[in-house]
């Protein structure tokens, strides 16, 4: 398996030294790196920034910045791990909007790098990971990220995804049993007909939870209290690791 990796900086210096850091880490068994350095972020085409698993962004790069980059990454559909690099010790909210994985300080490149890049490897095995169904007797996969929610009706699951060009797929299958599977991956079950993914809820309410594609479907309210803990968790798990 081969995991592409941008380095994007305006110090042409610094990005020579980190790929040369990336370069010197342990690599899992069958997976190599294939790193592109640029220190003109304003020319990267969104065709290559669809490309990208692992990206390292400047925070402060003139005259696109790393969280302009990360927008359009994740306008784009694509589900990088996203490592913001700065000079000063600011973790900005706008990190949560583009689900920003870490921020690392350019002064402690050495000491951070290892970590965070092996946490980087790990969260993209682990957004590897896929949903395999059949109908009519041929397989399908698909990633658990890019699945937007489930929903049952009379033991048949609809599949809505995410940024696809076709709006839901059905198959048969038992909604418990795809809940035991994906819940351990960031899947709540709001109600007793919906498994959604938590990275595309934008709003939870006691009755009704907003997700990423502007559809609302009906939260369970009886379960509304541990939903909602469950989900604030989840949350927090993914702010936490800007910092």
């Amino acid at each position: 398996m081969e995991i592409k990796v941008l380095i994007c900086d305006d110090e042409p210096a610094f990005v020579d030294q980190m790929a040369q850091a990336i370069q010197n880490q342990p690599l899992p068994k069958e997976v190599s790196i294939n790193i592109t350095r640029t220190s003109q972020s304003e020319t990267l085409t969104d065709e290559q920034l669809s490309q990208y698993q692992i990206m390292f962004l400047d925070v402060m790069m003139e005259p696109c910045g790393g969280m302009e980059l990360a927008r359009r990454v994740r306008k784009l559909g694509n589900h990088a791990v996203l490592i913001f690099v700065t000079n000063y010790v600011q973790f900005s909210p706008e990190g949560y909007e583009v689900r920003a994985f870490r921020y690392v300080l350019k002064q402690e490149l050495e000491k951070r790098l290892p970590s965070y890049f092996c946490d980087a490897l790990t969260e993209i095995l682990r957004e590897e990971k896929v949903l395999e169904y059949s109908v009519n007797g041929e397989g399908y996969q698909i990633p658990h990220a890019k699945i937007l929610y489930l929903e049952s009706r009379q033991r048949t699951i609809y599949l809505h995804a995410v940024n696809s060009e076709q709006a839901e797929y059905h198959f048969y299958g038992i909604l418990e049993k795809l809940t035991e599977e994906l819940e351990p991956d960031g899947f709540l079950r709001i109600q007793k007909s919906y498994l959604v993914n938590m990275a595309h809820i934008k709003k939870l309410n006691f009755d009704r939870v907003l997700m990423s594609n502007g559809k609302v479907l009906p939260v369970s309210q009886k379960r509304y209290s541990e939903l909602k803990k469950r989900y604030l968790s989840w949350k927090g798990s993914q702010w936490a690791r800007l910092h």
